[in-house]
């Protein structure tokens, strides 16, 4: 029997309201009530100070929400980077399981991330702002074989060794091998996970300038994506539990242009026979149709080897280090060099140590130096603190 206080049987009884209403009204709220407590708030909010470098020109720069700098500016500053929220609901254990995420991003870096409108098609989002949708998918679930897992919406990309989330990389400053990769896609991603080892997914998205953020369709075509992640077996001895990845960003077009770029990303991370040591190898390589574009330039292709050290120090710090090597032709060249210059001989070093002092913060402090033909060589250091929720 519905649980009904005196006031609302009176009320039944007189004929103001029917037992028909309230059961409806009762059964709204306990449906809210199970939302609201399968409804997840998460998030992370991220400052920073960047100290003065030098490039050898004698020119000074300034460090934007990835990392690299602008020649000319001042970048002594304090900077509230992010404010993240994120909106979610697990996706469950049933055949016809469902979930989504939302979540925004507040703060100078916002205007970074480019998942704006680009209603005239020029590589360049309309308003930079200082809100953005960082992702917005749902979770869906088919019950084919082991279970078929697709997620629909604005979502982050299949490559990449880092990403936008300040909480989820070693480093404040973010690869120059990141610089090169697309970062979000709007559109559909199938996954499955043929064994416990084995996974892998397909999917298709709006077709978006190679190196950009840019979710918005261009032109009504679109990129496929495509992974593959395995987990070594034990057969393999001191190879046992190598994680290996693959991920392939395809036929991806350059606004204004016919040209098209494939990004291919590798990654392996290799068991070390230190502990707390850890070690993994990443390879992006951006393969550019050889096509002449803007200014008569030929983008030649990029191929970026990044390695990543990380060691822990005791319960609270770890020492991380990221090196570094390769060229950079993708047309979107950090620092002082243009759009149109290649950078040959390209090196970087990252040395930083994260501090567990208070609950729930990492803390921490990065060094980092650039060098490169076509690039002026620059120097930052950065304290960084970040405080999940």
């Amino acid at each position: 029997m519905m649980n009904m206080n005196k006031w609302t049987m009176a009320l039944a009884a007189a004929g103001v309201v029917s037992l028909s209403s309230v059961a409806q009204a009762q059964e709204a709220a306990a449906g809210a009530d199970a939302l609201a407590a399968s409804t997840t708030l998460t998030g992370y909010v991220s400052t920073s100070y960047t100290m003065d470098g030098t490039t050898n020109d004698g020119t000074t720069g300034s460090a934007d929400p990835r990392g690299y700098w602008r020649s000319g500016e001042n970048i002594s500053q304090f900077s509230i980077d992010v404010v993240s929220l994120t909106l979610a609901s697990a996706q469950g254990a049933g055949e016809y399981a469902a979930g989504y995420t939302v979540q925004l991003w507040a703060g100078d870096a916002a205007g970074d991330i480019g998942t704006q409108e680009d209603s005239d098609n020029n590589g360049a989002v309309d308003t930079a702002s200082t809100v953005e949708l960082m992702q917005a998918n749902i979770d869906l679930r088919l019950p084919v074989g082991n279970g078929l897992d697709l997620k629909v919406g604005q979502m982050g990309t299949v490559v990449g060794a880092e990403s936008y989330d300040y909480n989820a990389n070693a480093f404040f400053t973010r690869s120059f091998a990141f610089d090169t990769e697309p970062t979000h896609h709007t559109g559909i991603l199938a996954s499955y996970q043929v064994s416990d080892d084995l996974g892998v997914s397909l999917g298709v998205a709006n077709n978006a300038a190679g190196t950009s953020a840019s979710t918005n369709d261009r032109d009504g075509s679109n990129v496929l994506l495509t992974s593959v992640s395995y987990t070594t077996p034990d057969s393999l001895g001191v190879l046992a539990g190598t994680e290996l990845y693959y991920g392939g960003v395809w036929g991806a077009s350059n606004s204004g242009t016919d040209e098209e770029s494939n990004t291919h990303f590798f990654s392996a991370t290799v068991p070390v026979p230190v502990e707390g040591l850890s070690y993994t190898a990443a390879v992006t390589i951006v393969d550019n149709s050889d096509l002449t574009i803007a200014q008569n330039v030929n983008r030649g292709d990029s191929n970026i080897t990044s390695h990543y050290l990380s060691y822990t120090l005791n319960d609270k710090a770890t020492l991380n280090v990221r090196y570094e090597h390769g060229n950079l032709n993708s047309g979107s060249a950090p620092g002082t060099a243009s759009w149109t210059d290649n950078i040959d001989g390209l090196e970087s070093l990252s040395v930083g140590v994260d501090y567990a002092l208070w609950e729930n913060t990492t803390s921490r402090i990065e060094w980092r130096e650039d060098s490169g033909d076509g690039l002026n060589d620059q120097e930052v250091i950065a304290l960084n603190i970040v405080y999940s929720f």
